[in-house]
């Protein structure tokens, strides 16, 4: 999951099921023409699966930025995090209550996932996640 988190930061199109089997992911990531990334050994030998080979998250992320073409200069932040539904640009007026006092007085731009309502701002996320970034020699 925690490399999901950081796939999606990236813009990649993620999705994660902890209730399905690896099988039960596999046909479901086949039928919507998804890659699906993976530590289950049992998949390993399927044409359109990318094992991790990878133990630590910095190194999965790495392998997986390389194995996918992403770039890790580009933080996208076009996804939520949590259930990976593309973030709507909203009015600084509609989150007045909905974030911290401190947030609503010193950021202008807000951005909200339209399925679990979680509200973004570039305060300092963006440069925690650069940092970890920079951290990983890509």
């Amino acid at each position: 999951m925690r490399l999901a988190r950081w796939l999606r930061l990236l813009g990649a199109d993620v999705i994660v099921d902890a209730s399905l089997t690896g099988a039960e992911i596999l046909k479901v990531a086949r039928a919507q023409g998804r890659i699906l990334v993976t530590r289950d050994k049992r998949l390993r030998t399927a044409s359109d699966v990318l094992f991790v080979e990878a133990n630590t998250i910095r190194s999965q992320l790495r392998e997986m930025v390389a194995r996918l073409g992403l770039d890790p200069g580009t933080i996208a932040l076009a996804r939520c995090s949590r259930c990976n539904q593309v973030l709507i640009e909203v009015a600084r007026e509609l989150v007045s209550g909905r974030v911290p006092p401190y947030v609503f007085a010193s950021q202008d731009r807000f951005a909200e996932c339209g399925e679990c309502g979680r509200i973004y701002w570039p305060a300092t996320h963006p440069a925690r996640i650069r940092a970890m970034l920079d951290s990983i020699a890509f």
